[in-house]
């Protein structure tokens, strides 16, 4: 089943988000004396409040139970929920998170690249984190779904963008590119440790 209004309210929160994230944005306002860092920060703040709202709206929506999910095949739900809050909480700890969120000026101005922690193994994990945490979820309903699917596809295809202005800032993206997968850390569990991290 398709939830129109969950759709429609992704697309507008897609749309509003990659809006501020885009280099022209971010030059109107550096055209006014805001420096990268602080943007960033003004951006943080901004998401925050845009996807509390966009979340709140549907989780207001008339919703119908698709499935619940018992016993133990819930826990084994469960422990794949947890494993990917730990992706998640790996992504975090292994970059600054203030120099992410906006607190501490970036170098030169721009977004670092590094290849610390689990960014060694895989390319988006704290993606991959959330992807796992929304659709392993033991309970569902028709909006949840939606919304799984809704936030998945924007991870897909955000995660391209990103990889882009990434290139453009680091050439050296592309051989990083070419040793690490996006999502899933194939060659980490089928062929061991890469090395000193």
């Amino acid at each position: 089943m398709i939830s129109l209004p969950v759709w429609i309210s992704s697309l507008l929160f897609a749309l509003i988000h990659s809006l501020f994230a885009a280099e022209w944005c971010k030059t109107l306002f550096y055209q006014y004396d805001m420096t990268p860092h602080r943007y960033r920060l003004l951006y943080s703040l901004f998401a925050v409040v845009l996807t509390s709202l966009w979340l709140f709206y549907i989780y207001q929506l008339p919703d119908t139970p698709l499935y619940q999910v018992k016993g133990w095949p819930s826990v084994l739900l469960l422990v794949i929920q947890l494993s990917g809050l730990w992706v998640v909480l790996l992504s975090l700890k292994s970059f600054d998170t203030a120099l992410f969120l906006g607190i501490k000026p970036m170098t030169g101005g721009r977004e670092p690249f590094h290849e610390y922690g689990i960014y060694h193994h895989i390319r988006h994990p704290m993606y991959s984190g959330f992807i796992l945490i929304l659709f392993a979820s033991p309970v569902q309903s028709v909006n949840s779904l939606n919304l799984a699917i809704a936030v998945a596809l924007y991870f897909l295809i955000g995660s391209r963008f990103e990889e882009r202005r990434m290139l453009l800032m680091h050439p050296e993206y592309a051989d990083y590119q070419k040793r690490v997968p996006a999502f899933v850390p194939w060659r980490a569990l089928f062929r061991g440790p890469r090395g000193p991290q």
